[in-house]
C-alpha cells in the first residue's frame, strides 16, 4: 500500500510521524520490552516527544510541554 504524499497544511512533525508506522513501533517495543514498567507514557509517546524536542530546539521541559500542548490538535 502506498503512502499518501499530499502533505499540504500538515506540520513537518506530522508529516514525519505519518511515515513511521505505529504498529512497527509497537512491535519493537514488545520485542524489547520497552513498555514493561510504563503506565501511561509509552514508547510511541516518547518518540513523538523526542522528535518534537529536536525539531523545535526545546531547551527546557516547560518549553516542550507548552509546545506540545499548543500543537496537540495538529499532531493527532
Amino acid at each position: 500500500m502506498r503512502k499518501n504524499t499530499f502533505f499540504t497544511g500538515q506540520p513537518i512533525l506530522g508529516q514525519l510521524l505519518s511515515l513511521i508506522p505505529r504498529y512497527k513501533v509497537d512491535q519493537l517495543s514488545q520485542k524489547y520490552h520497552s513498555n514493561r514498567y510504563c503506565k501511561k507514557f509509552r514508547t510511541y509517546d516518547h518518540l513523538v516527544t523526542m522528535l518534537f524536542s529536536s525539531f523545535h530546539h526545546c531547551t527546557s521541559l516547560r518549553e516542550l510541554i507548552t509546545g506540545l500542548q499548543a500543537s496537540s490538535t495538529r499532531l493527532g
